[in-house]
């Protein structure tokens, strides 16, 4: 196990001179609007000033250059950081943070009755896709594809991971270059071009190309094939082209005015550009059960790969779009995490968004650290930041008496990150190209 130490003690130890810009401010209450049930663990919202000491972390967090930290409750924004030159209204790509509001986008046509149920089979709504039941394929699910347990392979978490132990899955499962990864093979067909092709005839691609990794609904895999298939199941069950399904079940409904999906056909599992403003929107939505059913997102957030859970586990186990958090634990999905009912879906280029059940909050560290240097350079670092930080949001959500002195120097119960933790991240700083 790794030896933890006190993230404020490492912050000291980094800390060049804070050199960061920032401000933050009270958004103006809003009433959320519940349905089916009641936002559990509901307290007194925070007053300014408690947010003092997390902002003067912020200030010295040497290794990111511009980012922005935002926190908000069932009323809405409550916090907010930005540093260097990058603001909430900042346009940036996303990687596999995209998977989230995808997946939810397309729970969407259960929502409204467009699709009858979850478990509805994808062959009731692609006439080609086979009904043999000799096929495994024929099992495959609308929730199987929400959940990345359709058993269409290609990918796995360590795969797109910026962490130390993704560089090392990276390392020691790198594709002989004869062979290119089957994601670089599918982009690079027509029907799956970005700007050339489309999203029907890129299903039936995958549904042609990619071999099924296991029994569907047992097995899991981390890539854009199941968002993909349902892009195409959207399309026929809505009779509508795809923009316009974009539009009416992601855009529109969670007033992400500042955000799309790059291309005619675009990667559902990694294409969104957006702003941390335009996400905030979608995670407070989610929180408050504004935009969906209750049943709906309730069922977006139970574990769909328990079959994992005693395994290794980088982020944790998956619901839809996003994993049921429980960061680089060795012990795999423990009861400790499933009691913290917290979601998030981090994306290679460094935006971490969270949601907190158990204190009914969410938060989002948005940042895009893309250079030259490689798949990862840097992005690991604001992932990293987000789990030393949310202990201190916890405490401060929780309604709890706070010292802020405690946020100033080693504190044994905000304990987040270990030493190896401080030395791929410095590392990763001085020495970009280690990342990649």
């Amino acid at each position: 196990m790794l030896r933890e130490v006190s993230f404020l003690l490492v912050g000291s130890l980094l800390t060049f001179g804070g050199k960061w810009l920032s401000e933050y401010l009270q958004a103006a209450p809003q009433q959320p609007r519940v349905r089916g049930g009641e936002l559990s663990h509901r307290r007194a919202t925070p007053d300014a000033t408690a947010w003092d000491a997390l902002k003067t972390l912020l200030q010295g967090w040497e290794l990111t250059q511009n980012y922005a930290v935002a926190v908000g409750n069932e009323h809405g924004r409550l916090f907010v950081y930005e540093g260097g030159n990058f603001t909430m209204k900042t346009k940036i790509p996303t990687g596999s943070t995209s998977k989230w509001p995808s997946a939810m986008m397309f729970a969407g046509l259960v929502n409204d009755g467009t699709i009858s149920s979850l478990d509805d089979p994808v062959h009731k709504y692609l006439s080609w896709w086979t009904k043999d039941k000799q096929d495994p394929r024929s099992t495959v699910t609308f929730r199987m594809l929400l959940s990345f347990t359709s058993g269409f392979g290609d990918g796995h978490p360590g795969e797109y991971a910026n962490t130390r132990a993704g560089k090392e899955w990276r390392r020691k499962n790198k594709p002989p270059d004869q062979q290119k990864p089957l994601r670089e093979r599918r982009l690079a067909s027509t029907d799956c071009d970005t700007q050339k092709g489309d999203v029907t005839k890129c299903a039936f691609w995958i549904y042609d190309n990619v071999k099924l990794i296991g029994k569907p609904g047992q097995v899991y895999s981390y890539n854009s094939n199941h968002l993909q298939i349902a892009a195409a199941v959207a399309v026929a069950a809505t009779g509508k082209d795809i923009k316009t399904v974009i539009y009416k079940y992601l855009l529109a409904p969670y007033d992400m005015r500042d955000s799309f999906y790059m291309g005619n056909c675009p990667d559902f599992g990694g294409s969104l550009v957006t702003t941390g403003a335009d996400y905030e929107k979608f995670m407070h939505s989610l929180l408050t059960y504004k935009t969906l059913e209750k049943k709906i997102i309730d069922a977006s957030e139970e574990d769909s790969t328990p079959f994992m859970a005693d395994y290794y586990t980088l982020y944790g186990d998956y619901g839809f779009g996003h994993f049921l958090m429980c960061f680089d634990s060795y012990a795999g999905f423990t009861d400790t995490c499933k009691q913290a009912k917290c979601h998030m879906d981090p994306g290679a280029f460094g935006f971490i968004p969270i949601i907190d059940r158990k204190y009914g909050y969410y938060m989002e560290v948005v940042s895009a650290e893309i250079a030259p240097t490689g798949d990862y350079p840097l992005s690991g670092i604001p992932e990293y930041l987000a789990v030393a930080i949310k202990p201190h949001i916890d405490a401060i959500m929780s309604g709890e008496a706070i010292d802020p002195a405690e946020f100033s120097f080693h504190t044994p119960k905000y304990l987040s990150l270990s030493v190896a933790d401080v030395n791929y991240c410095v590392n990763c700083k001085v020495n970009p190209k280690s990342c990649s």
